[in-house]
């Protein structure tokens, strides 16, 4: 665990700037999906989930939000195959 990284609640409330450097310090990548119009990286720490939302054609980060809601991820589960590991 992280001991100066803040709890989800005074994540949230930080400027982008401050999200940004938490991510890129601290936090652990775990995946990432893509939609339309943005690649969503998932991340984790010190308990909770974060989402940076990156534009694709904008080519700027859009949003960055957490949450302790484990159901965030099931979005990103769509994107897991293991047919490489079922040994025929």
């Amino acid at each position: 665990m992280i001991t100066d990284a803040p709890s989800v609640e005074k994540f949230n409330v930080l400027n982008f700037d401050e999200k940004a450097w938490h991510v890129w310090h601290h936090a652990n990548f775990l995946m990432v999906r893509q939609n339309s119009y943005y690649r969503v990286n998932l991340y984790y720490l010190n308990g909770y989930y974060i989402q940076l939302w990156y534009h694709v054609k904008r080519n700027r980060i859009a949003k960055i939000a957490a949450t302790t809601s484990s159901r965030i991820v099931d979005a990103y589960l769509q994107n897991i195959s293991i047919d490489e590991l079922i040994l025929n």
